[in-house]
C-alpha cells in the first residue's frame, strides 16, 4: 500500500516537472540595434527586390556595351539526299528506270555581322544604361535607409514601451503603498473611508495602465521582429536604453552633404542623365545605319578533306552597306517628341527632388533642436514633481493634506516621468530621421 502510494505521488510529481519544462518559456534573446539593422537588411523582402532589380540593371549595361562588338556565328553541317529513280528517264533497252543516287556532304563556317549607327545610336544607350544602373543603386540604397530608419523607430518603440512600463509598475508600486497607508489611517481614525475608496480607485487606474503598457511592449517587440524578418512571436530584448547621442551638426554643413549623398536626389539626378541619353537615341534614328558582313564557308563530300579548308572547297564574301530609312509613319518624330517630354519632365523632377530634400533636413534638423529643448524642459519637471510628491506626501501622513492632493501628486510625478521618456524617444527618432536626410 505504502509503496502504491509513492509511485502514485512520484508520477504525479515526474509529470508536473514534464510540464513545467514543457511550457517554461525560452529565453529572449537580446539585440543590439546594429543586430537588428543586420537581420534586417538579410531578410527584408523589400530590400531583397530592390537590390535584385539592380542586378538586373547591371546585367542591362553589359547589353548595351555589346552592341559595339561584332555578332559572330560558326556552322558545322551534315547533309545527305538520295535522289529516286527519274521517270524521264526511262531506259528502252533495260526497262527501267536508272536509280539517281544517294549523295552526301560536310560543311563549316563562321560568319561575322555589326551593325552601327551614325547617328551614335550605340554611344548613347551605353550612357542610358550606366545611367539606368546608376539610379537603380540609388533606388536600392534607398530602400536601404528606409528600412534602416523603420528599424530604428521600431527599436526606439520598444525602448520606450519597456521604460514606461517601469515608470507604470513603479507607480502602481506606489498606489499599493497609498492604499495601504489610506487603510492603516482610516483604521486610526485619521482618515474617512472615501479616502480609502479614493487609493483603491487610483490602484484600479494604475493596473490597468499597466497591463495597456504590458500590451504596447508586446505589440513593439512583434513590429520590430517583422521588420527583421523574423516570426512576430520571437522571444526578443533590447539591449540598451533610450539616451541622448550627441549631435554636432551645423544646418549649412548638412545641407552641402545632403545635396552630395542623399539617394533620392542623385538617383532623380541619374533618371535625368537617362532621359538625356534617351533623347540622343531618338534624335539618332534620323541618321543612316552602317552594316559590314563576312563569311566564310567550305563544302565538301569528305569529311577529312577538311584539313584543306583554306586551301579548297571553301567560299568567301564580305559586303558593306549603308541604309537610310526614308519614311517611317513619322515614328522618328513621336520616339523624339516623346524623349523631349520624358527629359523635361526628369528636370523638372529633379529640382523638385531637390526642394524636397532640403526641407526634409530642415524638417529633421528642427526637430533634433526642438526634442533637445524638451529633454532639458521634461528633466526639470521630473525633478519638480518629485520634489512636489515627496512634500505632499509627508503632509499627508502628518494629516496637513488630503488624499486628492496626493493623488495629484502622484499623477503630476508620472506623467513627467512619461513626458521625459517621450522627450527621448522623440530626440532619438528625429536624429535618425536627419541622418537618413543627410544620406548617413
Amino acid at each position: 500500500m505504502k509503496r502504491s502510494i509513492f509511485l502514485a505521488v512520484f508520477t504525479i510529481l515526474l509529470g508536473a516537472d514534464f510540464t513545467l519544462a514543457q511550457t517554461e518559456a525560452p529565453s529572449p534573446k537580446v539585440f543590439s540595434l546594429d543586430e537588428c539593422i543586420q537581420l534586417a537588411e538579410k531578410y527584408n523582402a523589400d530590400l531583397i527586390g530592390a537590390r535584385e532589380y539592380y542586378n538586373q540593371k547591371r546585367s542591362h549595361v553589359w547589353t548595351a556595351w555589346g552592341s559595339l562588338l561584332p555578332r559572330v556565328d560558326s556552322e558545322l553541317g551534315y547533309g545527305r539526299r538520295v535522289e529516286g529513280p527519274k521517270s524521264y528517264l526511262y531506259d528502252p533497252a533495260t526497262q527501267s528506270y536508272p536509280f539517281g543516287g544517294t549523295f552526301k556532304w560536310y560543311s563549316a563556317g563562321v560568319s561575322a555581322s555589326q551593325s552601327w549607327s551614325l547617328g551614335g545610336y550605340n554611344l548613347f544607350e551605353i550612357r542610358e544604361k550606366n545611367a539606368s544602373r546608376n539610379s537603380a543603386k540609388e533606388s536600392y540604397e534607398l530602400s536601404r535607409q528606409e528600412l534602416v530608419l523603420s528599424v530604428k523607430q521600431g527599436y526606439f518603440d520598444v525602448l520606450k514601451a519597456s521604460m514606461l512600463l517601469e515608470i507604470q509598475k513603479e507607480a502602481l508600486k506606489r498606489a499599493a503603498e497609498q492604499l495601504k497607508i489610506a487603510e492603516t489611517r482610516y483604521e486610526l481614525g485619521a482618515a474617512s473611508f472615501s479616502d480609502v475608496l479614493k487609493a483603491k480607485v487610483q490602484y484600479g487606474d494604475v493596473e490597468l495602465a499597466l497591463i495597456s503598457a504590458d500590451n504596447a511592449l508586446k505589440l513593439a517587440k512583434a513590429t520590430l521582429n517583422s521588420w527583421m524578418g523574423q516570426d512576430v512571436d520571437t522571444p526578443i530584448d533590447v539591449e540598451e536604453n533610450l539616451t541622448m547621442p550627441e549631435f554636432d551638426y551645423s544646418y549649412e554643413d548638412a545641407l552641402k552633404q545632403a545635396i552630395r549623398h542623399n539617394s533620392n536626389l542623385k538617383g532623380a539626378e541619374f533618371d535625368l542623365r537617362s532621359a538625356e541619353a534617351q533623347v540622343g537615341m531618338a534624335r539618332s534614328g534620323f541618321f543612316p545605319d552602317f552594316s559590314v558582313y563576312g563569311s566564310y564557308s567550305w563544302l565538301n563530300e569528305d569529311l577529312d578533306q577538311i584539313s584543306h579548308i583554306r586551301k579548297r572547297d571553301y567560299d568567301w564574301n564580305l559586303r558593306a552597306n549603308i541604309s537610310f530609312n526614308i519614311f517611317d509613319s513619322f515614328q522618328k518624330n513621336y520616339n523624339l517628341s516623346y524623349a523631349k517630354a520624358y527629359r523635361n519632365s526628369a528636370k523638372e523632377n529633379f529640382h523638385q527632388t531637390k526642394r524636397d530634400v532640403a526641407l526634409e533636413l530642415k524638417q529633421a534638423f528642427l526637430n533634433v533642436q526642438e526634442a533637445k529643448e524638451k529633454i532639458e524642459l521634461t528633466k526639470k519637471k521630473v525633478k519638480s514633481a518629485e520634489e512636489d510628491l515627496d512634500l505632499v506626501q509627508e503632509k499627508y501622513n502628518l494629516g496637513a493634506a488630503n488624499i486628492l492632493e496626493l493623488l495629484d501628486a502622484e499623477v503630476s510625478f508620472k506623467k513627467s516621468e512619461s513626458d521625459r521618456i517621450e522627450a527621448l524617444y522623440g530626440y532619438n527618432l528625429a536624429v535618425a530621421q536627419f541622418e537618413k536626410a543627410i544620406g548617413k
